[in-house]
């Protein structure tokens, strides 16, 4: 039997009964949508997300000093130690004042990041750009209002080679720069202000007068929002930092040379891992301590990006597996329709039989009709599940005030299309092979 033949029955069973086959191809809508919505939305998220920490320093490495484990582990055990002879001793009631006493935090240096570490660092050979933080808050005053915004000190010669922020207006700040601030585009339009401030305007910070050279631009993206967190930001040479947080007692807060952070920048062929452990290395030779007593830490963006994907798509793939439980209710739907179509068309297919019809056309004939029912709820279900997406981000777009962006997986499209089939294939499989193996004699006695 030539194909088309076979397609044309096929199509023409469909058609016989349209409101059995609608309601099959109900279920697989329903199945499909639902996981090209979950895939698609997944995809874009992680995009996002990835997008977001990239704008963050998604690339860079983060040096911050910490207390090391077993200091912590050590006081525990002596503490838990205390307790216990205080207990035996009888000594409950002041116990208390005695554990603080015994426990001198005093005699312990805070881990500090100096420059010395700095030094340290430009000995590695895979580093390109290093840069030192120092933060602090700070009240800012322009046209007689006030507000308190988040100050961040960095080094000219390399923040602006690390950092993933644009200028939108004005230029980042340059070696030989001391006065000079760059804001951050939330603070520039800060309502709380009165009037947006300008590229080449003075602003006061603690009283102390700077001028603005540029203006960050806004961050993209759906999650661009997550900029509003630090909106109120300003970006200043690290070394007026220190005068910056100078009291009205003339007391400075901040300890000269002493970073709360150091980020780092690596050569694009160099091998990461192998840099980081020589930087974790270099370090403890440095702070003379070794992995147990380390008192800094190391921050990877690259692998917390990485940790961020896996997580979404592990969330992703759940979600879609559960998602695809309603694949299996209309694969169902489909076996039955397929086997309620063998019982009506039972005496057809003897006479099909007779005339000379292989069980190969008959087995066809109903794969094919289960493929239709199939593909075209793959193809409305990928229709809508596209719509339902962009739906919800125009939503999220709306609530979080930020520009819509149409989606769509190609992947999640050609997983939804080929499932379909697959679908519709698998469930027709049974109800085509016990079609196809009708004797045509009792095919043409069934009434």
């Amino acid at each position: 039997m030539k194909p088309v033949k076979i397609l044309r029955i096929a199509f023409n069973m469909v058609k016989a009964n349209k409101l059995r086959s609608w309601l099959t191809i109900i279920g697989v809508i329903i199945g499909i949508a639902s996981v090209m919505t979950i895939v698609t939305t997944g995809e874009f998220f992680q995009d996002q997300v990835t997008k977001t920490l990239e704008e963050l320093g998604g690339d860079t490495i983060t040096i911050v000093a910490s207390v090391p484990f077993n200091f912590m582990e050590e006081n525990a055990s002596q503490v838990i130690v205390e307790s216990e002879n205080g207990s035996e001793n009888g000594n409950i009631s002041g116990g208390g004042d005695d554990l603080s006493n015994s426990m001198d935090f005093g005699d312990v240096e805070t881990p500090k990041l100096t420059k010395m570490d700095v030094f340290t660092l430009r000995r590695v050979h895979g580093i390109q750009y290093i840069n030192v933080n120092i933060e602090t808050s700070a009240e800012l005053e322009f046209g007689g209002k006030k507000t308190s915004v988040y100050v961040e000190g960095v080094d000219p010669r390399a923040w602006p080679n690390i950092t993933k922020k644009k200028v939108g207006e004005g230029r980042m700040l340059q070696p030989g720069d001391r006065t000079s601030v760059v804001i951050s585009n939330e603070l520039a339009n800060d309502e709380a202000l009165g009037r947006q401030i300008r590229v080449n305007q003075m602003i006061l910070l603690n009283g102390k007068s700077y001028r603005v050279i540029g203006i960050l631009a806004k961050d993209g993206g759906l999650l661009g929002g997550l900029g509003g967190l630090f909106g109120s930001s300003i970006y200043m040479p690290y070394e007026e930092v220190n005068s910056l947080s100078t009291t009205e007692e003339g007391v400075d807060e901040k300890e000269t040379d002493v970073y709360d952070s150091i980020e780092v920048k690596l050569y694009k062929n160099v091998d990461y891992e192998a840099t980081i452990k020589e930087m974790e290395n270099m370090l403890r030779l440095s702070h003379r301590v070794d992995e147990k007593n380390q008192d800094f830490y190391v921050s990877s963006g690259k692998e917390e990006m990485e940790n961020t994907k896996k997580l979404i798509n592990g969330l992703t793939a759940f979600l879609a597996f559960i998602a695809g439980i309603s694949l299996l209710v209309g694969s169902t739907g489909i076996a039955n329709t397929m086997f309620t179509s063998v019982l009506e068309k039972t005496k057809e297919i003897g006479i099909m039989k007779a005339i000379g019809a292989k069980n190969r056309d008959i087995m066809l004939i109903f794969l094919c009709n289960s493929a239709m029912i199939s593909l075209v709820g793959g193809i409305i279900g990928i229709l809508l599940g596209t719509a339902a997406v962009q739906v919800i981000l125009f939503l999220i777009s709306i609530s979080m005030k930020v520009p819509f962006e149409f989606a769509l997986s190609l992947k999640g499209t050609i997983i939804a299309t080929l499932v379909s089939i697959i679908v519709g294939l698998i469930a027709g499989i049974v109800p085509a092979k016990s079609a196809a193996e009708l004797k045509p004699v009792d095919a043409l006695r069934y009434e």
